[in-house]
């Protein structure tokens, strides 16, 4: 195996990681925003009145339930990394099979997609923002290693 084709392996595995990782994040994230925006945050005013402990073992339970949805997430982000090159004018789409992917779950899996399809769509557009910073940060350490 060539030198850049290891790097490009590698650079695939470290945004598979990075998106997985950060799936979850993005989903409480989108959902906090949206439900602050739209005046229905009673669950920050609850945020106050538990434990931190408990607070913390919450979320981490919502982790790994979400790994199941979060790797497929991870794996998308690369595939639309290969599809959408640098050196295409499909570039400036890049990232946007993440948003479409969650407004295919929310259709398809979701029993009340208008309910489900907001946080989903702003989970979305999170993380192709982080596939797009994830890009300008380390991809030119791994361009320039060619």
């Amino acid at each position: 195996m060539t030198a850049y084709r290891r790097t490009a392996w590698l650079y695939l595995l470290l945004l598979v990681s990075v998106i997985s990782l950060l799936a979850w994040p993005a989903f409480v994230l989108s959902s906090t925003l949206l439900a602050y925006f739209t005046a229905d945050a009673w669950q920050l005013e609850a945020w106050t009145q538990l434990p931190k402990r408990v607070l913390l073992q919450h979320f981490l339970d919502g982790y790994q339930r979400s790994l199941i949805v979060a790797v497929p997430a991870g794996i998308l982000a690369a595939l639309d990394h290969l599809l959408m090159s640098r050196l295409r004018i499909t570039w400036w789409f890049r990232g946007i099979l993440l948003p479409l992917a969650a407004l295919a779950l929310a259709s398809s899996l979701m029993p009340s997609v208008p309910a489900a399809l907001p946080t989903l769509l702003g989970t979305g557009l999170l993380l192709a923002v982080a596939c797009r910073l994830f890009d300008l940060l380390l991809g030119r350490f791994f361009r320039g290693s060619r």
